[in-house]
């Protein structure tokens, strides 16, 4: 998710299934170790002695017939060995990450960034269209002065100047008034 503190779908979430809550991707190792003690595999003296493969094996073993969330935020700060550990455990059946980011991440998670969905939260933003509303009013304006002026048997091409002119001044106006 883009920019979200995802901490506060924790309760919703934990309510289906085991949710698990670490804070940020790194490092992966301690990570691994939290997971592993929430999921109350072992004690987490114990599972400091592992290495991150033997700790992605005990996750992938102990987890295959249960649904387990893991939520943490900050996924740019994820580093390369960080990437290749996520990506092991969403390979997972069992796992699912929610996460939230920002615009600048490193590049060693972009590979991971790109295999993840994506949720943005549609929100109802609001169009400016004043600029628009100026320039049909200059346009109307515009022919109104072009229409006024060949009425009165002047010299066509320079009512059609005088009118130019006119419009553009009039459209300067309105972009002046909407600036301010």
């Amino acid at each position: 998710m883009y920019k979200e503190d995802v901490h506060k779908f924790l309760p919703d979430l934990a309510n289906r299934w085991t949710a698990i809550f670490i804070g940020e991707p790194v490092p992966p190792k301690q990570k691994l170790v939290v997971i592993s003690e929430k999921l109350g595999f072992a004690k987490k003296e114990k599972l400091r002695r592992k290495t991150i493969e033997e700790l992605k094996e005990l996750i992938k073993e102990k987890t295959k017939n249960k649904k387990i969330v893991i939520l943490f935020n900050h996924f740019e700060r994820m580093t390369q060995l960080g990437a290749d550990t996520w990506r092991f455990l969403i390979s997972l059946d069992s796992i699912i990450l929610v996460t939230s980011y920002s615009k600048n991440f490193k590049p060693a998670a972009y590979s991971l960034y790109r295999q993840m969905e994506h949720i943005r939260e549609e929100k109802h933003e609001e169009m400016d269209i004043k600029y628009s509303i100026f320039a049909i009013i200059t346009a109307l304006g515009l022919f109104s002065y072009i229409k006024l002026a060949t009425a009165s048997n002047a010299y066509i091409a320079s009512i059609l100047l005088a009118g130019i002119w006119f419009g553009l001044i009039v459209f300067r106006t309105f972009l002046f008034v909407g600036r301010g």
